[in-house]
């Protein structure tokens, strides 16, 4: 089998233009095209969760041939952008980002593919986006270390692995990408805490810990990023969910919030 490959691109967007920035990805004109890179994922890092916003996040698979697949885009993006892909799509994502960041990424073999993640109904509402640096060459172990591990493990506290990926365009960082949700991320930082003696609320798994002294042997630094994965995508809820802007406000609250619904509207009916 060949090695798996991604994309992981950091993109900076304007203003609040996630939303539709994120829909406009889901139509890349390059992703229905035989061939060509599929988009796995794209995600809005949240605000609230750590991280720098506003930013969305895009993986793109690059096929089931992996470095030949990642050959044949970085072809497309190469002297035939300019006549063949520079089209309309470029231009309206243009009002939403002003540049971005990528990461050519490959897997290991314990890493799922996109078609393992749709086999095996890998599905999240939270997504974990890890960017660890690791000491120079030592990538590959550590995510050996990832895989034998800490994978089981997270999976016990409801969160599950989509991506074990060394990163190719340096020598010392891993993305790793964990589905799961808003409840059960919350209980593994009460559930880690409380094994660690900071906290009552969870429960006690000495796993957390030795998982956290053994990978210090590797880890120089790194960060975390909680995102919001975008409907409809393999692993993605299938719609964003129904909220009330109601339920989340106190009877002190000003009145005109009272007054809008949901869409941010007036509303004559409260």
């Amino acid at each position: 089998m060949p090695r798996s490959v991604f994309v992981h691109e950091t993109i900076d967007v304007i203003g609040q233009g996630q939303y539709d920035y994120m829909e406009m990805v889901n139509r890349e004109p390059a992703q229905h095209m035989p061939e060509m890179t599929t988009l796995q994922g794209t995600f809005y890092v949240l605000g609230f969760g750590g991280g720098r916003w506003p930013q969305v996040i895009n993986i793109w698979d690059c096929g089931d041939d992996g470095w030949d697949g990642w050959g044949r885009n970085l072809d497309r993006l190469n002297l035939k952008r300019r006549k063949a892909f520079y089209g309309d799509w470029w231009d309206e994502a243009a009002q939403w980002r002003t540049g971005g960041f990528d990461r050519v990424c490959a897997g290991i073999p314990e890493s799922p593919t996109t078609r393992q993640v749709k086999e095996r109904r890998i599905m999240g509402t939270l997504f974990v986006n890890e960017v660890i640096s690791v000491k120079p060459g030592t990538q590959i172990d550590y995510l050996n270390l990832v895989a034998t591990e800490r994978v089981s493990m997270m999976a016990d506290h409801g969160i599950n692995a989509t991506g074990l990926w060394e990163v190719i365009n340096n020598n010392h960082e891993v993305v790793m990408i964990w589905a799961t949700t808003v409840e059960d991320w919350v209980q593994y930082q009460k559930n880690y805490d409380t094994t660690r003696g900071l906290d009552d609320t969870g429960t006690t798994d000495e796993r957390l810990v030795q998982w956290e002294a053994g990978a210090a042997s590797f880890t120089v630094s790194g960060n975390t990023h909680i995102m919001t994965p975008l409907p409809g995508t393999v692993y993605g809820p299938d719609d964003w969910e129904n909220a009330d802007l109601s339920s989340w406000l106190s009877e002190k609250a000003p009145k005109e919030y009272w007054n809008q619904n949901p869409t941010g509207t007036k509303s004559t009916d409260v």
